[in-house]
């Protein structure tokens, strides 16, 4: 019965009442079809007529109980609650000071490393529920700026980061949508006068609702070549960042020194972006769990007698150049795969064959490999 039950009220729909009026519009429609004229008695039509207005009169007060403490401020306050404070309050501060209780937050502090990160992103929470706060005892409440510059090297998580934030501002009720439009230095400059500006404008109605998230952003502020229509884009981009400031959020990313030189390089920048968010490298523990949560991911698992071997060369790629950060992780856990199919193919006709170990034998080819 429960399960009937479940099912009529999925097959209602999110508003069963007229769920319940399309129901019987359907069935009268198909009777009057097929010339299908069933007789009652004037007593049973009344009666129904008397049930469907009570009913009506009945969920009307029912539905104003029901809502009625989502829309009200606290107990003896009849003042209206905004959407965004209402949805403030459901966020929450754990003992270690960080802001839960939604799944954006949630998974955000589930994340590997990022304490910088997730400090700064609590803190922005925590501002925004202190204004909502004041918004509702009536007093005045200052504007919270929500654009922000991701200043790190690659492979730290900065679109992830990204993406969970449009998500959270969703969540809380800043945002109505809070979706991620990525783009770059391409996606908002073209080839011709005039038509950056159409360009730009167009990612910027994508992102309206939500986050634009602008990846190697300084590529913007160069004057060579074909970028010096990127003053163009930075222009457009200025004025809709002023226009649509409870619309739009906009994050720019790219490497530390070089995202400093482009916020310095207008003079409209650093009144826009007043927060930087400063991602670190993942450390070798750091790294080391990350690699065991993509071979888990992947249905794996990494034999712990490699974890010595795995460090060491986490520590080795460290020190390259071109260090990846999470990116690193990946592609040892795809050259451990390929070593462990290598070393499985010719075992496949056996029995008990296990398919989701990945030995100290396949990392240590994995790791021998050259870059």
């Amino acid at each position: 019965m429960a399960k009937f039950g479940t099912w009529f009220r999925t097959l209602l729909g999110p508003a069963p009442v007229i769920g319940v009026c399309m129901m019987i519009t359907t069935v009268v429609g198909l009777l009057s079809a097929f010339r299908v004229v069933p007789t009652f008695p004037p007593t049973l039509g009344y009666a129904l007529l008397v049930a469907l207005i009570s009913l009506a009169c009945l969920y009307l007060p029912f539905s104003v109980a029901r809502l009625w403490p989502s829309v009200v401020g606290s107990a003896g306050s009849y003042r209206l609650k905004p959407r965004q404070s209402a949805s403030l309050h459901r966020a929450i501060i754990n003992g270690s000071n960080r802001v839960t209780g939604t799944a954006a937050l949630d998974e955000l502090a589930r994340m590997i490393g990022l304490d910088t990160v997730k400090a700064e992103i609590s803190t922005l929470v925590q501002r925004l529920r202190v204004e909502a706060a004041r918004r509702e005892q009536g007093l005045p409440a200052a504007p919270v700026s929500l654009h922000m510059v991701f200043a790190g090297p690659p492979g730290v998580g900065k679109t992830v980061v990204a993406r969970l934030y449009g998500a959270i501002l969703r969540d809380l009720g800043v945002l109505q949508k809070g979706h991620l439009v990525e783009t770059d230095q391409a996606g908002l400059v073209a080839g011709y006068v005039g038509q950056t500006a159409i360009k730009t404008k167009a990612k910027i109605d994508e992102a309206r609702d939500g986050v634009l998230f602008i990846d190697e952003a300084y590529m913007l502020a160069s004057r060579e070549g074909s970028n010096s229509f990127g003053q163009e884009a930075i222009d457009t981009l200025l004025k809709a960042m002023e226009d649509q400031r409870d619309r739009l959020v906009v994050i720019v990313a790219g490497y530390p020194d070089l995202m400093r030189k482009f916020v310095s390089s207008n003079p409209g920048l650093p009144s826009r972006f007043t927060k930087t968010i400063n991602f670190e490298s993942y450390d070798v523990e750091d790294l080391l769990e990350i690699a065991h949560a993509m071979a888990r991911q992947s249905g794996l698992t990494l034999s712990a007698d490699a974890d010595q071997i795995i460090k060491r060369y986490f520590a080795l790629a460290r020190q390259q150049p071109d260090f990846g950060n999470a990116r690193t992780a990946r592609t040892l856990i795809e050259r451990a795969r390929e070593t462990q199919a290598t070393r499985l193919a010719p075992l496949l006709g056996q029995k008990k064959v296990n398919l989701s170990e990945i030995t100290l034998a396949d990392i240590k080819a994995a790791t021998a490999r050259p870059s």
